[in-house]
């Protein structure tokens, strides 16, 4: 850890770059520690908000989608053959898989936001090649209020900000408890959007179906007018005919 802080003391910006990188590309670098120490320097006036937000977003997105090109690429047996050379941890990477697995592009989501297996949530991805369009934006997403949270913690925590190490745990309940809250949210409020969509086109459906009804009782009356007309043209005619018939 003494080595990243040292890092990212000495190189800023750049350093946070290559760190999150390395650790959204299968390097178990703790993002706490570098998130976390980022906020810290935000306190100290040494790095920015809106800059680190972007920088390390990007960064993200950059290690995911390497780690997505290695499991397109090599596979499962290219990360479990070189895997010690990064301290790869196996069982945090087959929960990734198991989850992947699972729930497909909604686990490149939540994800993301748990610790562990954001690192190596990615590479499944690659193996079962993934649509890349919905994964960068399943992993921007998911990107986005992971390095808030840390980042905006480190500010608040200050000195203090190891106690996300610390508290790590912890951590990850209070982020399932408030995405578990988000997801009934949207769940609910999508739920209502779509029946109301489907009352709508239920009700534009019997619309068509009464202006058809009209139009084709109209249809049938206007026959009935012609076959009248007809008949009515028709029968002086006839009487004439018969008239003359009778001379």
């Amino acid at each position: 850890m003494e080595h990243i802080i040292t890092f990212l003391e000495q190189y800023g910006y750049w350093a946070m770059f290559i760190t999150m990188v390395l650790e959204n590309a299968n390097v178990p670098i703790p993002s706490e520690v570098v998130l976390g120490f980022s906020g810290y320097l935000i306190a100290q006036g040494v790095f920015e908000m809106y800059t680190t937000m972007v920088v390390a977003t990007l960064a993200g997105v950059v290690g995911s989608v390497i780690s997505y090109w290695l499991g397109e690429w090599g596979g499962r047996p290219l990360l479990l053959k070189y895997g010690r050379y990064i301290f790869f941890n196996e069982h945090k990477f087959e929960l990734a898989e198991k989850m992947f697995n699972k729930y497909g592009g909604a686990a490149v989501f939540f994800g993301r936001l748990l610790p562990g297996i954001r690192t190596f949530i990615s590479f499944p991805a690659g193996i079962a090649r993934y649509p890349m369009g919905r994964f960068i934006l399943w992993t921007v997403l998911g990107t986005i209020p992971w390095t808030i949270l840390l980042v905006w913690l480190g500010v608040k925590l200050g000195e203090h900000w190891q106690d996300l190490i610390d508290y790590n745990h912890e951590l990850l309940i209070a982020m399932v408890v408030v995405f578990l809250i988000a997801a009934a949210i949207f769940g609910y409020r999508y739920l209502k959007v779509r029946k109301k969509k489907q009352a709508a086109e239920a009700s534009e459906v019997n619309q068509v179906k009464a202006e058809s009804e009209d139009e084709q009782i109209l249809a049938v009356s206007e026959k009935e007018e012609d076959i009248v007309d007809v008949a009515g043209n028709t029968n002086p005619t006839t009487q004439d005919s018969i008239g003359e018939s009778q001379k």
